[in-house]
């Protein structure tokens, strides 16, 4: 298994999406990210991505040997088929990679906060568990770079279910997204020491890409492979 998360640099597109934009939605030149693409199946060795098109839901596919385009509105994919490298792409939602290395299954997924309302990453480790007979004690997970309570403001009727992850600062709402996730993710029996949490924040590192920070922006990559 190799995976990865990409940052906002090696790439070949232009400012505002300078310069390893990976997303074709954001309104960067195609050929631009088709190159970028290329460079990232190269940086991770495999040149079978599959992207998602993704919608903010809790869809996920089960990605075959004859699926090699771009899977449509989902944002989870599931595989056990070598070569083939599933991507997630992010500008502040959290990046999630799972791996269990006894049944050799990868998956990704794209967790914002209407995702993790609704439990999308359980839902991937159920579909593991389902599909192909993975152990829950078995799973690991990956969470790249996201935004943090720090910046992630929202209005009074986003805090819905996250109650317990919301911080008041000088009249202002923050959420931990991240937090909710992982304690989601606890209470179904994922081991605590084989879940990785980026403590660096998307807003506050101009490293990564930020829709919150700049609006007009790339989308960065989570990528894991078999």
């Amino acid at each position: 298994m190799r995976y990865l998360f990409s940052d906002r640099f090696g790439g070949v597109s232009k400012t505002p999406f300078a310069s390893l934009n990976l997303a074709l939605h954001v309104g960067d030149n195609s050929q631009d990210v088709k190159k970028n693409r290329e460079l990232l199946a190269k940086k991770i060795e495999t040149d079978r991505l599959v992207f998602m098109e993704q919608v903010h839901k809790d869809h996920i596919e089960i990605v075959t040997d004859t699926t090699t385009q771009e899977v449509l509105k989902t944002d989870a994919m599931i595989s056990n088929i070598k070569g083939v490298g599933l991507c997630v792409m992010v500008a502040d939602c959290i990046p999630i990679l799972f791996y269990d290395s006894f049944k050799e299954v990868i998956a990704v997924a794209h967790a914002g906060r209407q995702g993790i309302a609704l439990n999308i990453a359980n839902r991937v480790i159920e579909s593991m568990i389902y599909n192909f007979s993975s152990k829950v004690e078995n799973i690991e997970i990956f969470m790249g770079p996201s935004i943090k309570s720090c910046c992630y403001e929202v209005k009074k009727d986003a805090i819905k279910g996250f109650e317990n992850y919301s911080y008041a600062r000088e009249d202002k709402i923050y959420l931990d997204i991240g937090e909710k996730c992982i304690e989601d993710m606890l209470k179904i029996g994922i081991v605590p020491k084989n879940i990785i949490y980026s403590s660096t924040c998307t807003c506050c590192n101009q490293k990564y890409f930020s829709y919150r920070r700049d609006g007009k922006t790339g989308r960065f990559c989570g990528v894991i492979t078999l």
